[in-house]
């Protein structure tokens, strides 16, 4: 028994010396991605200034599909990052504001995913204002839920400028781009 045993643990010792190796050399590409979203698509947001109800009473400010949601995937270059910005196309009635305010991230996704600029609040306008930065390689998730929701309000600063015969309507752009 002990020369069968002596055997068994010799063959083995031979086939560990006796393994050959063989090597694959693999590659892979990733493609540079910037890819921006909004959820739900196709939504419009509405705000509307409601005159009141009683004297001496302000008006109020009424919304319906005031939120949205930023959805983005982005692969970048080595120590390259990414930011979101804002403008709007065309004029907000005198008197009044229009207020972003962005969250901070939730959602599924993965990787850098930036964050909200500042307080995550603005007062848009024509000039082009970042919202988000810091963003490198990511992914937010699909759909609502998934990335930054956008929240837009309105805010009367100045009641002697309003004029409730004047309504607007605004183009709102959101870019995804490199970093300088």
């Amino acid at each position: 028994m002990k020369q069968l045993i002596f055997i068994l643990c010799g063959l083995c010792a031979i086939s560990s010396y006796a393994q050959v190796t063989e090597s694959v050399t693999a590659s892979f590409t990733l493609n540079e991605v910037a890819m921006l979203d909004l959820e739900p698509s196709n939504s419009t947001v509405t705000l509307n200034l409601s005159s009141a109800i009683e004297a001496g009473e302000m008006a109020t400010v009424e919304t319906t599909n005031n939120d949205q949601w930023i959805n983005f995937s982005s692969a970048v270059f080595e120590n390259t990052s990414r930011s979101i910005s804002i403008n709007i196309d065309g004029q907000v009635p005198s008197g009044i504001n229009l207020i972003l305010s962005t969250s901070k991230y939730t959602g599924n996704g993965k990787g850098a995913l930036g964050e909200p600029v500042g307080n995550g609040i603005l007062t848009l306008n024509n000039t082009l204002q970042t919202v988000i930065s810091n963003i490198r390689g990511a992914y937010t998730g699909d759909g609502i839920n998934n990335g930054y929701k956008l929240t837009y309000s309105l805010e009367i600063y100045d009641y002697k400028l309003l004029d409730f015969n004047q309504t607007a309507t605004l183009s709102i752009t959101l870019t995804l781009t490199d970093s300088i």
